[in-house]
């Protein structure tokens, strides 16, 4: 595999691009582990930029990410309302080192710039230009026309699970190679993603580090446009449309006839029952819905998604 991969090296940072990267970063984010935070790295002096700048330099020479910078502290945020006891009732952010979000800025750079042109184009989840509000505009104009010409649209919404934490990190790097990303940036990326671990922290106190086995890291910079590459062959279909942002997914159809919209979209969602199962990807199947949007007062029977049914709803979140 490695034969056909370009061998080029990646392309060195510049100070003026260490300089405007620390100028994003934002104030009030709380540090990793090593407990430097951005007004910090704000204040820091020339001489200081010029090192950060030697060190992320060193990681493109090498190929490989600082082990220190892969251990993520994940403070349990309870969520109001459901029961203190249960692991559910609990939402995980994962706090990591602000270096390592400097770095990763400018790796994204890198890598952005060989795979955003190749994405697939209705996906508008953390893309330059794009964002829900417009996914949504998509959405409305295709179920105006619908009215407009006189036929129904349905659509049904797709819940996956734990889409971040759960993503088959063998199965990304296949599809970064697939998208044919020079071969110091994959073994770079592969660096980063792999060996990754975590500490839980309550109060003060912090637990044994875990090692991660799967998923990127909500919270971190790569890992959005890393989610996206992953889902980037989801299955396409000729009689439906696809509206996507980041794990969010819908899948619309129209038609003059109610059995020919429910045909469309049960053969899409029978493919990508195929697609999930193959990738790893899970989802919650009593959470998925779907809207049909018609003048008509009754309803066709429910779509189906691994033999569930997937209720009609009247409005969905």
């Amino acid at each position: 595999m490695n034969r056909r991969l370009t061998t080029k090296d990646i392309t060195p940072c510049t100070p003026a691009e260490v300089v405007k990267a620390i100028t994003e970063l934002r104030r009030k984010k709380s540090p990793g582990r090593d407990e430097i935070n951005n007004i910090m790295i704000k204040n820091l002096p020339c001489n200081c930029i010029l090192r950060i700048m030697l060190i992320i330099n060193c990681i493109f020479k090498f190929a490989h990410f600082p082990s220190s910078w892969k251990t993520a502290v994940v403070v349990p945020i309870y969520k109001k309302g459901i029961k203190p006891q249960a692991p559910d009732s609990y939402r995980p952010v994962s706090l990591l080192s602000s270096l390592s979000k400097l770095a990763e800025t400018i790796i994204l750079s890198r890598l952005e710039g060989e795979t955003e042109h190749k994405l697939i184009p209705f996906q508008f989840g953390f893309r330059k230009g794009l964002s829900t509000t417009k996914q949504l505009l998509r959405m409305v104009e295709h179920i105006r026309d619908g009215f407009c010409n006189k036929i129904d649209t349905a659509a049904v919404f797709i819940d996956i699970a734990k889409a971040f934490d759960r993503v088959w990190i063998d199965g990304l790097l296949y599809k970064i190679h697939k998208l044919k990303v020079t071969r110091k940036l994959i073994l770079l990326l592969q660096s980063y993603l792999k060996g990754g671990s975590f500490v839980v922290r309550v109060d003060k106190e912090l637990s044994t580090p875990r090692t991660t086995e799967a998923g990127v890291v909500q919270g971190s910079r790569l890992g959005p446009h890393c989610f996206n590459i992953f889902i980037n062959d989801i299955c396409q279909m000729s009689n439906t449309e696809l509206c996507l942002f980041a794990d969010d997914t819908a899948i619309m159809s129209s038609g003059k006839t109610a059995d020919s919209i429910m045909t469309n979209l049960n053969n899409h969602l029978t493919e990508l029952g195929r697609w999930l199962i193959k990738w790893k990807i899970k989802i919650n199947a009593d959470k998925c819905q779907a809207v049909y949007f018609s003048r008509k007062h009754s309803l066709p029977p429910p779509l189906k998604i691994f033999r569930r049914d997937i209720p009609w709803c009247e409005e969905t979140k």
